[in-house]
């Protein structure tokens, strides 16, 4: 006897990555990704919506919505995008591990943004506490600071100082988890907004990212598993406070 499906539309494909989510994440947070499966476009993972609506959509407080988020995001489930206001719409990306659909790509990007993207994909490259790929929400991130004609120069200054702050924060004895989002920098990014900072200071934070670097790859670099360079997510920023010397 074969099966049918009574509605063809409106169903999820849960296997095998659904089950693990069952088992990684809390009742209200696993209650949360099965609505973000079910409703998140197929092809890609996606889902464009805002955090006072996804809370009345699960019947949940706000406050109580974030903290699934942010669990989802600790747990390498999903990464989101959203603007302060929790009115104001954003993304949420369930990650590959957790997304049983093969992706197609976004939408084609114009050139000058398609360069802009590879560009900040270098300057992540080059930092060994930064995950070493862009997930589709991160490329969203970084056209949206095109359009708004940010520079790759104040982009650059960011993720020099918040990844100063992350060697920081592991030489505090804190947990060491990579970089794993491109939104890690917005509080950074936000907060040189406006600023004068003499290029000089700049040209000390490389050398004591690069000392910072160094250091750490020789004490601890190889104690960080692939498992870690490919799913960590962090989205917390440190203080804005110059770092102290690396000893």
């Amino acid at each position: 006897m074969s099966l049918t499906i009574k509605n063809p539309r409106g169903w999820f494909a849960a296997g095998s990555e659904v089950a693990r989510a069952m088992t990684t994440l809390s009742d209200g947070a696993f209650k949360l990704f099965v609505y973000l499966c079910l409703n998140a476009q197929r092809e890609t993972g996606i889902l464009e919506t805002s955090q006072t609506q996804l809370a009345r959509n699960i019947k949940k407080g706000l406050q109580t919505t974030r903290s699934y988020l942010r669990e989802m995001e600790s747990a390498g489930v999903c990464q989101c995008q959203f603007s302060h206001s929790p009115l104001g719409r954003g993304v949420v990306e369930i990650t590959e591990s957790y997304w049983p659909y093969q992706r197609t790509s976004g939408e084609p990007a114009t050139n000058g943004s398609a360069a802009f993207v590879a560009e900040i994909k270098k300057m992540l490259q080059a930092r060994a506490c930064v995950r070493t790929s862009l997930s589709t929400a991160d490329e969203i991130l970084a056209r949206e600071w095109f359009d708004s004609g940010t520079t790759l120069e104040r982009i650059e200054q960011a993720i020099l100082m918040g990844c100063i702050r992350k060697y920081v924060s592991w030489r505090n004895n804190q947990t060491r988890t990579l970089i794993g989002s491109l939104r890690y920098f917005v509080p950074v990014l936000d907060e040189l907004q406006g600023q004068k900072i003499d290029p000089e200071y700049w040209g000390y934070l490389r050398y004591r990212l690069g000392h910072m670097e160094n250091h750490w790859k020789e004490n601890y670099g190889k104690s960080l598993s692939m498992a870690d360079r490919t799913d960590a997510i962090e989205t917390t920023s440190g203080s804005t406070t110059e770092p102290s010397e690396d000893r």
